[in-house]
């Protein structure tokens, strides 16, 4: 009897077939990536649009301290000078605007961190 040889195993269709399993999950990937870079530089955009208004609003918020403080120093001055006709009036004057100050100051330092913050999270997203 003559014996029937073997069929060898089909490895063609098996390494056509791994090779399509990976061109598939390489261009998921490759999908995938760039959507992430797409949402990163749409939120660096947003964030850039962001950062720009915030730095416009604490440098006025800065100023507006600045022209606050130099108002009381020069009401300071005039009422140890002796400058003011009613100092008990100029006192409370003085009492009332150091304590708008302050809270302006409170305000200027909360912008500040939120946008110190803001400059952190845009680095990290350089990255």
């Amino acid at each position: 009897m003559d014996e029937i040889p073997e069929k060898e195993f089909p490895w063609g269709p098996v390494v056509a077939g791994a090779i399509v399993v990976v061109m598939i999950i390489l261009g998921i990937w490759i999908s995938h990536a760039k959507q992430q870079e797409k949402e990163q530089e749409a939120t660096m955009a947003a964030l850039d649009q962001e950062l720009a208004g915030d730095e416009r609003a604490v440098k006025e918020e800065r100023a507006k301290v600045e022209n606050m403080t130099k108002s009381l120093e020069d009401l300071r001055a005039a009422i140890q000078t002796g400058q003011v006709k009613d100092k008990k009036a100029a006192v409370d004057e003085f009492n009332k605007k150091a304590a708008e100050q302050r809270t302006e100051r409170q305000t200027f330092i909360q912008m500040a961190d939120q946008y110190n913050q803001k400059v952190a999270k845009y680095r990290d997203l350089q990255k």
